[in-house]
């Protein structure tokens, strides 16, 4: 277990990196998402649906998965991604309605 001292020079650490805006960057490969760079938006959204884990998380956590899965000599599939064409859907509509409020 970490002592007192290491758990605060470790906070201040993340505080430093909290400024730095390459940290805070959205690594998320969903571009066209609607939540694409609103991060916390996004992750109390995922949580909320409880349907999948977003997709910045996923390259990191299906490492690990994969690992543990070849422990038990399992096969692990990853989900299907949400077509391109469905984010372009939804703009599309957005759109439609803003012409028709104005």
């Amino acid at each position: 277990m970490r002592k007192k001292q290491e758990y605060y020079d470790l906070i201040l650490k993340n505080r430093e990196l909290a400024k730095d805006p390459e940290v805070l960057r959205c690594t998320c490969t969903q571009t066209l998402c609607e939540w694409h760079g609103r991060c916390r938006e996004c992750v109390a959204l995922h949580r909320y649906h409880k349907d999948h884990v977003p997709a910045c998380l996923q390259p990191f956590i299906n490492e690990k998965f994969k690992e543990l899965v070849k422990i038990g000599e399992l096969i692990a599939v990853e989900k299907e991604k949400t077509p391109i064409e469905y984010r372009l859907y939804v703009r599309g509509q957005d759109k439609k309605k803003s012409d028709k409020s104005e």
